[in-house]
């Protein structure tokens, strides 16, 4: 057999060199930025939805707050006065008490609550006398009534000038001032502080010890 020749000859292979390792190494970078974008869009995902919660809450409260929920004046009116004890009449200086009824008129969807509500009276612009009416409040859209006792003194009446004319008249005009605080809470969340304030007029009659009151009252709210 012939020889052959050393180019004949058969050359090795070259060595196998697999790439499994590369591959496994680009799926494990390909799955972990798989993962990190799936984790930003659902945190993206999640930040707009709170975002459009938020937002629809603001909106829902705005809404509410300038139709149901808008503070409205509460509305405050003296239905009547009663004379308690004492008189004027035939010279006497006992003090006179008299009960005044009050309602509050609670127009809002939240309820009215107010502390004592502290009256002042007055003759021809001083003070004579002073009355007080207890804490309460007015449920959403009720009418509530409030008795305030009020008392004049006597001394105080007696020596005011010019009073010796109404005597003679047997009628005593008396005005009155009372002042309610109170506060109103939106939503159960947000309070609001109110302000009632309300002068009356009332005539006494000496003689018959009655009194009238008309429809002599003014209000104002401060909210």
């Amino acid at each position: 057999m012939a020889q052959q020749s050393p180019d004949q000859q058969i050359k090795p292979l070259a060595p196998f060199i697999s790439s499994s390792h590369f591959n496994s190494q680009e799926d494990q970078d390909y799955a972990s930025t798989h993962r990190k974008n799936i984790r930003i869009r659902k945190f993206i995902q999640c930040c707009g939805c709170a975002t459009a919660i938020a937002v629809l809450l603001v909106v829902i409260v705005l809404v509410l707050g300038f139709t149901v929920y808008n503070v409205k004046d509460p509305q405050v009116r003296m239905n009547g006065a009663t004379l308690i004890s004492g008189t004027f009449a035939n010279g006497a200086t006992d003090n006179v008490t008299i009960l005044a009824d009050i309602s509050v008129k609670n127009p809002n969807a939240f309820t009215f609550r107010f502390e004592n509500a502290w009256t002042d009276v007055y003759y021809n612009g001083e003070e004579i006398g002073d009355g007080e009416s207890p804490p309460g409040k007015a449920k959403p859209r009720r009418t509530i009534r409030v008795n305030t006792t009020m008392e004049i003194m006597a001394k105080k009446l007696l020596a005011i000038p010019n009073l010796d004319t109404d005597l003679k008249d047997q009628a005593l005009n008396i005005s009155s001032y009372t002042r309610i605080d109170g506060k109103v809470k939106i939503l159960n969340i947000f309070p609001r502080k109110v302000v009632v304030e309300m002068n009356c007029t009332i005539t006494y009659n000496i003689t018959t010890g009655s009194i009238k009151n008309g429809d002599n009252c003014l209000g104002n709210v401060d909210i």
